[in-house]
């Protein structure tokens, strides 16, 4: 359970960082310890989370959970979540995809 945890953190920790990398995106929103999910914030690419999600299902990929549409004050605020079932090669065609879309 021990290495499955690590493996897990290890996998977020890249998700977030490929992410952040992206202009105009905040990864993590919150800064804490991430365990699985964190929040994306998308507010300064000027697209919606629905438009973001359309995109990214279009090229067979989900997105995140809207969060404004529970939370107002997570407006363009999305919940992503890595598990042990995400390889670095998910995570990179994400990043990779966020990037495109958000351009």
């Amino acid at each position: 359970m021990t290495e499955l945890g690590s493996g897990v953190v290890q996998r977020v920790n890249y998700a977030i960082k490929k992410i952040s990398e992206i202009e105009g995106i905040t990864a993590p929103r919150f800064h804490a310890c991430h365990f699985k999910e964190f929040v994306v914030d998308f507010s300064e690419t000027g697209k919606s989370v629905t438009d973001i999600n359309t995109n990214l299902r279009n090229k067979g990929i989900f997105g995140g959970a809207d969060l404004g549409r529970e939370f107002p004050e997570l407006q363009n605020c999305a919940l992503y979540c890595v598990t042990e079932i995400h390889t670095k090669q998910d995570i990179d065609s994400l990043a990779d995809a966020l990037k495109e879309i958000v351009k």
